[in-house]
């Protein structure tokens, strides 16, 4: 009985979880193609430039501001 409840109680946060909006990085009149290739190129320099994990969110948020895009919910 415990079982199938916590399997149920699981269920729901798995599915909740699927549901709720990704924010996406946006930039009016950028295709999702060019949004995925500024992406790719931020990310790539971080990489290549040996940026410390902890530091990596901030980077690939000012690099992508910096070209114009803002994260949005979706």
């Amino acid at each position: 009985m415990f079982r199938r409840l916590y399997f149920l109680i699981l269920l729901n946060f798995v599915l909740s979880a699927c549901s709720s909006p990704q924010p996406a990085w946006r930039k009016p009149g950028t295709s999702p193609n060019d949004t995925l290739t500024a992406l790719s190129q931020c990310k790539y320099e971080i990489r290549l430039n040996n940026i410390p994990q902890a530091e990596r969110d901030m980077m690939l948020k000012n690099c992508m501001q910096a070209q114009g895009f803002r994260l949005h919910s979706r």
